[in-house]
């Protein structure tokens, strides 16, 4: 098996101008080491890309182009990870994959209660449906499509995969790479991002998702007494500047020396 941990990096722009520009910052750095180490522990190699492939849209859709970019079917697997994550575990993920599985990944667990709760309902469903996420995909699918539910959170709305961890088979890849639609049709509709994207695509039941535990992408709002809490951590929005502290503190489990 040929694996690959991939990061990639786009300099920040207008209100995020401060979390970065054209070189690494540190948080970045304390990101990409973390990743490093995990994939020679994994036995996978490891790629941060800075070339954009989706050039005239949001570049943070770039965390997809490991499906479109056909450099990357030389791989079996690919772990794609945004660079805002420290690790903390030795558990090999590349060892969750189900047989069967297209991919892996993490359903954000209280996004419909928590803080985000707001942030999202806007975006699903503004008034009216008026070019909310929901409206799209029944634009796509029909009348009565739905995001499915999660599996290990039933109790939620319905499932909702945060985009920091993506775990592609070859196969999933593949398949999305014929199945997913237009990219360029979901922006001039919606205007939105990466997430919104991958959760309506893998909504489709040709996908067979393998929902992983929480603690794979843990993000601040999750955490318990606001402390890191899980086997990834996901440092969102300015919680990035700490991850340089945190990285040689408790939570780093690797010889970054």
């Amino acid at each position: 098996m040929k694996n690959l941990v991939y990061q990639y990096y786009i300099p920040y722009e207008m209100n995020d101008k401060d979390m970065g520009g054209v070189d690494l910052p540190e948080w970045a750095h304390a990101g990409k080491r973390s990743a490093q180490t995990y994939a020679k522990h994994c036995g996978a190699e490891y790629m941060l890309d800075h070339t954009r492939y989706f050039e005239h849209i949001d570049p943070r859709l770039d965390s997809i182009k490991i499906v479109f970019d056909p450099k990357f079917d030389e791989y079996d697997t690919i772990l794609s990870m945004d660079l805002d994550m420290l690790i903390s575990t030795h558990d090999n993920i590349f060892r969750l994959l189900d047989s069967d599985s297209d991919i892996a990944m993490v359903h954000e667990l209280g996004v419909h209660t928590g803080g985000p709760s707001g942030w999202l309902r806007r975006v699903m469903e503004p008034p009216l449906y008026a070019r909310g996420i929901i409206a799209y995909g029944k634009h796509l699918f029909g009348k009565d499509w739905m995001f499915p539910k999660s599996i290990l959170y039933p109790n939620e709305r319905f499932r909702y995969l945060n985009g920091g961890i993506q775990l592609w088979t070859k196969k999933g890849r593949l398949k999305a790479r014929e199945i997913f639609t237009s990219v360029d049709d979901y922006v001039l509709h919606t205007r939105y991002t990466e997430q919104m994207y991958i959760n309506l695509q893998l909504s489709q039941p040709e996908f067979n998702v393998t929902e992983l535990d929480t603690e794979w992408n843990r993000m601040p709002y999750q955490w318990v007494n606001k402390q890191p809490d899980g086997k990834i951590n996901h440092f969102l929005a300015r919680t990035k500047f700490d991850m340089p502290r945190l990285e040689k503190t408790e939570l780093s489990i690797w010889d970054n020396s």
